[in-house]
């Protein structure tokens, strides 16, 4: 092995780099890497690249790059002119600036077809347009006799509506006073029962299944939901900050039950319609709150 090699390659392992390391830092392939430890400087692609990799590999071990190139100055090839001219900036400049001048070139030789193509499409998209335009000028024409038959149609059935008109119009100021007090009905609600903070009333649940909703507002809250006291749909879980849960109630749903280990940062929604939790006391007290749901018989019966 190499002096240079041997340097190099005690002072990776003193830095505890493997060469698959070195490989992902430098960039520089593994083989290359290799042959430098070895002394194996003719495996690289030329004199140039043998003391760039080397300078590249002494800094990232923490050697003094500058110190090792003038210590093994006799051991590490120098470049030829004509290889270093060849991966200097100013050569890579001048590659590219022939090829901008080659394009230049190519277009200057070319203005009149690219002129004539554009002319062309030019030319044809006028065309499909005065197409077009004349094809709708044609449609504007032709009579509709469809919207004679339509009005028609329409004048004689004025008649017949005028008449019933009338009587429907007694038939909704009877109908609107009962509509009106069957909505209020209907309205869904959700009361807090005067002997418990804890206990809520539901009445005018819509039949059928219905959506209840937990969430976690500003910060993390252990929540269980249990329906029909654990005969039904239960759940239990930890939402995060911002997180919610949807639980479905089935239409037998008689009552349930929300447990909250974090009550101020509980949140519940029964079919879009928030219910205010009591948090007296506080955060760390686990509390259970429980919803009846009363039936439409009973309700119409407390009426």
């Amino acid at each position: 092995m190499d002096e240079v090699g041997k340097k190099l390659r005690s002072a990776r392992i003193e830095k505890g780099y493997t060469l698959d390391d070195l490989q992902q830092i430098t960039k520089i392939q593994k083989r290359y890497l290799v042959a430098i430890e070895e002394g194996n400087f003719d495996q690289l692609p030329g004199d140039f690249y043998v003391r760039a990799f080397i300078k590249q590999y002494a800094e990232t071990v923490g050697l003094d790059s500058h110190e090792l190139l003038d210590e093994y100055s006799d051991k590490i090839p120098e470049p030829q002119p004509k290889e270093y001219a060849e991966n200097s900036i100013e050569n890579k400049t001048r590659a590219l600036h022939d090829e901008s001048t080659s394009f230049g070139s190519w277009l200057r030789n070319n203005t009149g077809k690219i002129i004539i193509g554009i002319v062309v499409i030019i030319v044809i998209a006028s065309l499909y347009f005065f197409a077009v335009r004349a094809a709708n000028s044609r449609k504007t024409q032709i009579p509709d006799q469809s919207s004679e038959i339509v009005s028609s149609s329409k004048k004689s059935k004025t008649s017949s509506k005028k008449s019933s008109e009338s009587s429907k119009k007694s038939e909704s100021s009877q109908s609107s006073s009962k509509s009106s007090s069957s909505s209020k009905k209907e309205e869904l609600k959700v009361e807090q029962d005067s002997s418990s903070t804890n206990a809520f009333t539901v009445t005018n649940l819509p039949s059928g299944e219905n959506t209840l909703v937990v969430g976690a507002n500003s910060g993390s809250a252990w929540i269980q939901v249990q329906v029909n006291n654990g005969s039904g749909t239960s759940w239990q879980g930890v939402l995060q900050a911002g997180g919610t849960h949807s639980i479905t109630l089935p239409a037998d749903t008689t009552v349930f039950t929300v447990q909250s280990g974090n009550t101020p940062n509980t949140t519940v929604k029964l079919n879009d319609k928030s219910v205010a939790l009591s948090t007296a006391t506080g955060a760390s007290v686990v509390q259970t709150f429980t919803f009846n749901v009363q039936s439409a018989s009973s309700t119409s019966d407390s009426e």
